[in-house]
This record gives structure tokens, C-alpha cells and sequence, in this order.
């Protein structure tokens, strides 16, 4: 891709974004995002993360006024969770999907949600036994997982782990309170990874480790910031 193509695509993203169509935004701003990043555009990228972080917030922030269900959990091995019937049930809103020692409930769900343009989020979460009863853990993106079977599984550093009565199982309509609370969780999940970024002294080690940051939890909006700020620097 040209720079003048990559320039056009970061104006029509903007012209999205401007016309309240905040999923279409995200999608090309992001593309745009990785482009200029393989191709080491750091002005264009200082200058479309404000934007992308905007379309992201928006996108979070329209979750958050739908239905909020965090109970969505396999209780046994046998308990397969159906996400094409969650999906049709839940299209708007922010859920917790854990299944049975695997993610791919969760990952299954915002591939539909992708395919689908919903304005519907959910965590990558899994349950496991454990001597102490079954636990719900909330596992950061592309980390390897223990087998369902072992009795205290090691699970992933930074993993957020709840117990049953944690947290509410039930839907609930989506209001400030409920926001708040997830957005707690989110803000758990993200700031090991954010930290980790802000230690990195080599810029596009950095520049990696924010995007890391926001592939966990894409509505992250610091590391947006930091981002924008990096590649600026690098831009000169």
C-alpha cells in the first residue's frame, strides 16, 4: 500500500468515525494501523491512534449499555456452551463466557461477533477445578492453557481468577454500575501488560508491547495514548 493509499484509508476511517459507524471505524483504522506499523510509518501512526482509540472507546462504551451477563460458565466437562444460541440471546452487551478448561467458547463467540458487527463484548475466560472448587479465570490473549483434568492447573502469569460468588451470574441490564465493574475487571486484566510496555526502553520494542496491550484489551485507551506518543518521537 502506497502512503497516499494508506493516508486515504486513515481519512476514511476518520469520516466513519464522524458518522457514529464505530465498528466500521475500528476495522479500518486497524488494518491501517498494522500497515503503517509493517511499513514503519510512525507520522501516520502518531496520527491515527487518536481516532482508533476514539472508535474503540465508543465501541466499549455502546457494549456497556446493553445486557451485562458474567455467569455465562460450564459447570462439567460435558457442559458444551452454545454460542451460536449465546450469540442470537445476547447481541449487545458485555458477557463472561468460561468454558470447561478452554477459551474457544469465548474466541468462537467474537469471531461471530466480528462476522456480525455486534456491539457485543466478551472476556477469554475458562473454568477449572481445583481443591479448593472450581474457579473462573480470566486468561490474557495468545497464552498457553493447562489441561481441564489437573487438580490446581498452572495457569498463565497474570490470569485474573474469581470464584463462583464473585460475581453476578445473572443478566443484568447494562447501567453505570455494571460499567464500572467491568470496567474494573478490563482495567485488571490490561495494566501487568501496560506496565510491562512503559519499562521498555527500545521504542518499537515498546511500540509492541502497548499493542500488546490493546490486543488483551482493545479498548485500553492509555496505551493508545502512549502509542501516539512513541511514534511520534520516532517520527521526529
Amino acid at each position: 500500500m502506497t502512503l497516499d493509499d494508506l493516508q486515504a484509508q486513515c481519512e476514511l476511517g476518520q469520516r466513519e468515525l464522524m458518522a457514529t459507524n464505530y465498528l466500521t471505524a475500528e476495522k479500518i483504522l486497524a488494518r491501517a494501523e498494522q500497515i503503517a506499523f509493517e511499513q514503519r510509518e510512525f507520522e501516520t501512526l502518531s496520527r491515527l491512534y487518536m481516532p482508533l482509540q476514539e472508535a474503540r472507546r465508543q465501541r466499549r462504551q455502546k457494549c456497556g449499555e446493553g445486557t451485562v451477563h458474567l455467569g455465562l460458565i460450564a459447570k462439567s466437562p460435558n457442559d458444551k456452551l452454545p454460542v451460536e444460541r449465546i450469540i442470537d440471546q445476547y447481541p449487545f452487551g458485555q458477557l463472561l463466557i468460561a468454558g470447561w478448561g478452554t477459551i474457544q467458547p469465548a474466541i468462537q463467540f467474537r469471531r461471530l461477533q466480528a462476522e456480525r458487527g455486534l456491539y457485543v463484548d466478551t472476556f477469554l475466560a475458562a473454568t477449572y477445578p481445583t481443591t479448593d472448587g472450581p474457579i473462573i479465570a480470566i486468561i490474557p490473549e495468545d497464552c498457553p492453557l493447562p489441561a481441564a483434568n489437573e487438580p490446581d492447573p498452572r495457569l498463565p502469569p497474570h490470569t485474573l481468577l474469581f470464584k463462583s460468588n464473585q460475581l453476578p451470574l445473572s443478566p443484568q441490564k447494562g447501567d453505570y454500575e455494571t460499567y464500572s465493574h467491568v470496567m474494573q475487571i478490563w482495567e485488571s486484566l490490561h495494566t501487568p501488560f501496560l506496565q510491562f510496555a512503559d519499562a521498555q526502553k527500545d521504542p518499537i520494542e515498546k511500540i509492541q508491547a502497548y499493542r500488546r496491550t490493546i490486543r488483551i484489551d482493545y479498548a485500553c485507551e492509555l496505551a493508545h495514548q502512549k502509542l501516539a506518543a512513541v511514534a511520534a518521537r520516532l517520527a521526529g
